[in-house]
């Protein structure tokens, strides 16, 4: 019997081992024989023939141990066996095998940082699939490789174990147990050989901080080698702008406590000198003069060098060369150091290259939308010189839109033509509207029933149609309007609006004691201006019906009398001489035309002819409604501005809009309403920003309904809807001689009756939520607002910095499938007694 011939895989070595076969175990010298036969032993999927096809020899050859090891080395490289034994039974070769097990299931436990798709797209790429033998070697590689992974996340607890459970067949089911452990906090940040800045400012420019009580809810003190980098980063710049261009991190090391929750940051740093800009030069092929090109220089010669100030100069010169055609123009900055004066000479260099055409503009993404709705947003053209101003103008018109989630531009060189490029454009669709069939609530209004459909993208033509039809305790509405913003090509829009409103007395939910009944329709054009500004007009006919309540307002009352109003109905009620207000069905008749009546303990009116009845003289009057009917032609003329990066949650840009209303000769009431609506939004960095937003209004000769309002979500939160500004007695009161000055009751039982001038403003912090890093969904805020309502003709309620509301206070809104969801907890800042308010406050679906 000849020796047994046998090669071993070596174990596999962590993270970066590969598999290989051990030197072949011989213990005879190499001699030559005759192969009669190959017989191979041990196999369970494998066949017979599919292991002699890999041998490089066959029956009949002659062969020694040099070629058996080769032939067993490549074997092994197949990767199906796990063991691999060669014996010689005279002229015939015995291949005794063990087969690598096939991987049957593979499943995954505890994993929430990385997700299954993701684990298994990484076991793929390295080999490791369903019904693939099992790579021992490529599985550790794996498991070292998440465990790396987790610690440079900060998680140095985190284990990886896999539990391989044999099935029958020669398989094995692959369990993935992650016990991911949580960050390490970070319990101090230390930084050695600092002078120019203080530890304290170079730990607030990190990105990874120490623990402290501010970092309870941001979570910045969980360690993770990301933030490191971030941080060394964001520390290199901090001494690049201040001069420092010999700055140096000599040794950033990082101590794991021994329970591995804590790790100590430390940073020994090289500050060096600070130098200043000398002179700044262009040479290559500039194209443009010398002192067209230092226009756009943010550098002067004698100031401290900046980093900032380089790059800043360099994105202005390569957009310049880039909006003019020249995309791919190449500009190296060359800096000249003198050490003597220490002073830093800037050349540019510039390659401004061929000038670059579109040839195609491809669109992806839009599996709804059409290609033209997107085609006419763009305002960089196929064919024309590749603009980087109009691409990026391109890319902030359509998301705009308001129809997609993300929107990416992509240029890329067209194959053997230097002066062309492809601009390819990917978008991710979002939902533009909804089918609604939903019950709301919002404090002003009450319960809400609501069937609809909203498209601001209908069918993915671009056109908005709404449908609207609502009821709830405070107003009826039914609406439909259409709107198609490309009415002609060059972008002139044109809408339509058809509705019916009814609004309802409740007592319990709205201050006004009256009620509209509206019908009316429109048609507006639009006529866009330029990229950010825009014109439209629109004509309109309305009829509304006002009805009043039981204790109407003097001052609606008055309007209604002098504009046609006619009364309705009339109940009689009765004045003593006391000026008591009694009801005119508790009162009874004395034979000399006098009236009798009494209360009782109670308080409780009890007829004459009851036993111990004291007789009053009495005046008789009567509680009138009133009705008036209007109707009116309206033109509206606005003018809008807007440079907001989105329609919806923007983060940057600012918006105007001014719009003139005009009751028209003809209609039974005449009036002018002018509004201005704006707001403005900074970042103040990735995750935060501020939004300032104001209202003003001022209107002539205004039907009561169509005043101006304050209070509540939209307005002053803190306040009760529509509470804030001028107020009037019930008319009836106000026919007995009360005034807002001697009325008795509670001064909240008096309506709010609006102004015709409004001044509103306010301003927000907005944040991502704790744990997310987005404010596209939901918006959590900071507020201080404050407003006034006034009349210009009034004497009791004109302009007066005194009658200001303020609240400051906390709120969200969350964008929900029934629509935005708003929840705002306010403190008024000042009150009086005319003030309602609502601290707490809220509103769910669509908001009246």
């Amino acid at each position: 019997m000849w020796p047994v011939i046998r090669m071993l895989p070596l174990l596999a070595l962590p993270v970066v081992a590969v598999a290989a076969p051990a030197p072949a175990q011989t213990a005879t010298a190499a001699s030559g024989w005759t192969l009669g036969n190959i017989r191979v032993q041990g196999l369970v999927r494998q066949t017979a023939i599919s292991v002699t096809e890999q041998l490089p020899f066959a029956p009949g050859q002659t062969i020694d141990d040099e070629q058996i090891a080769q032939a067993i080395k490549s074997l092994y490289a197949s990767e199906n066996y796990d063991d691999i034994q060669a014996e010689r039974e005279g002229n015939t070769l015995v291949f005794k095998v063990v087969e690598r097990p096939r991987i049957g299931r593979i499943s995954y436990k505890g994993n929430r940082q990385i997700p299954s798709d993701l684990l298994t797209k990484g076991l793929n790429n390295v080999g490791l699939k369903e019904g693939e033998p099992l790579k021992r070697a490529a599985l550790q590689g794996v498991i070292n490789e998440l465990e790396s992974q987790y610690a440079q996340q900060g998680r140095y607890d985190a284990k990886v174990e896999v539990i391989q459970t044999p099935r029958p067949g020669n398989q094995v089911d692959l369990e993935f147990r992650l016990v991911e452990g949580s960050p390490a906090k970070v319990a101090e940040v230390r930084i050695i050989g600092n002078s120019v800045f203080k530890s304290k400012q170079i730990e607030q420019a990190f990105d990874v901080k120490s623990s402290s009580w501010r970092t309870l809810l941001n979570r910045k003190d969980t360690y993770s080698r990301e933030k490191l980098v971030s941080s060394l980063e964001n520390l290199r710049t901090m001494y690049l702008n201040r001069g420092y261009i010999n700055f140096a991190i000599n040794n950033s090391q990082v101590n794991l406590s021994e329970d591995k929750k804590r790790v100590f940051v430390e940073v020994n740093v090289s500050e060096g000198e600070v130098y200043k800009f000398g002179k700044v030069n262009f040479i290559g092929e500039p194209l443009y003069g010398d002192s067209e090109l230092r226009k756009l220089v943010t550098i002067k010669p004698g100031t401290t060098y900046a980093q900032s100030r380089v790059t800043n100069t360099t994105d202005l010169l390569k957009r310049k060369y880039g909006n003019n055609g020249y995309y791919f123009a190449n500009l190296q900055v060359i800096p000249e150091v003198d050490e003597k004066t220490r002073t830093i000479n800037l050349t540019y260099l510039i390659n401004p290259g061929k000038p670059v055409y579109v040839r195609r503009i491809n669109f992806s993404g839009n599996q709804k939308t059409e290609d033209q709705v997107l085609r006419r947003e763009m305002r960089q053209l196929e064919g024309a010189l590749a603009s980087s101003e109009r691409l990026d103008l391109s890319k902030l018109r359509l998301e705009r839109t308001g129809y997609f989630k993300t929107v990416a531009l992509e240029t890329v060189p067209v194959p053997n033509s230097p002066d062309q490029v492809d601009v390819n454009v990917r978008v991710e669709e979002q939902p533009s509207g909804s089918t609604t069939l939903a019950v709301g609530y919002s404090q002003a209004g009450g319960i809400t029933f609501q069937a609809g459909l909203s498209q601001t993208n209908f069918l993915g033509t671009g056109n908005s149609v709404n449908i609207d039809l609502s009821r709830s305790q405070t107003l009826d509405n039914y609406n439909i309007s259409f709107l198609n913003p490309y009415f002609t090509v060059d972008g002139i829009s044109r809408g339509y609006n058809l509705y019916y409103r009814k609004t309802k007395i409740n007592e319990g939910a709205v201050p006004q004691k009256y009620t509209t009944d509206s019908y009316g329709g429109a048609i507006t054009f639009g006529y866009p201006l330029n990229e950010n500004s825009s014109i439209s007009a629109t004509l309109s006919a309305d009829n509304t019906t006002v009805n009043s309540g039981t204790y109407f307002s003097q001052y609606a009352r008055d309007y209604l009398v002098k504009n046609g109003g006619e009364v309705i109905s009339q109940t009689p009620y009765y004045l003593d001489t006391q000026n008591n207000f009694v009801p005119g069905d508790s009162i009874v008749a004395n034979p000399d035309g006098t009236y009798a009546y009494y209360r009782d303990a109670t308080g409780k009116i009890v007829a004459s002819n009851t036993t111990g009845a004291t007789a009053y003289p009495a005046t008789r009057q009567s509680l009138s409604s009133y009705r008036g009917d209007f109707t009116t032609y309206n033109l509206n003329l606005a003018w809008g501005y807007s440079t907001l990066n989105r329609p919806i949650f923007a983060t940057r840009g600012q918006s105007h809009r001014m719009g003139l209303e005009i009751a028209l000769p003809g209609s039974d009431i005449e009036y002018q309403r002018l509004t201005y609506d704006g707001q403005f939004l900074k970042p103040l960095n990735d995750r935060y920003g501020m939004r300032f937003y104001t209202r003003l209004g001022y209107g002539r000769d205004l039907p009561f309904y169509k005043n101006f309002y304050a209070g509540g979500t939209g307005s002053v939160r803190g306040y009760r809807t529509a509470t804030i500004g001028p107020r009037s007695l019930p008319y009836f009161e106000a026919d007995r001689g009360l005034t807002l000055a001697n009325y008795p009751s509670d001064p909240t039982f008096l309506e709010a009756v609006g102004g015709n001038a409004l001044i509103q403003g306010g301003a927000e912090l907005y944040f991502p939520l704790p744990g997310s890093a987005s404010t596209q969904q939901i918006r959590p805020v900071i507020f201080a607002e404050g407003a006034q309502v006034f009349n210009t003709d009034s004497a009791d309620f004109g302009y007066s910095a005194n009658n200001f509301r303020y609240s400051v206070g906390v709120g969200f809104t969350w964008l929900t499938a029934l629509g935005p969801l708003s929840l705002s907890y306010a403190v008024p800042l000042k009150t009086t007694i005319y003030d309602e308010e609502q601290r707490v406050q809220f509103e769910i679906g669509r908001v009246f």
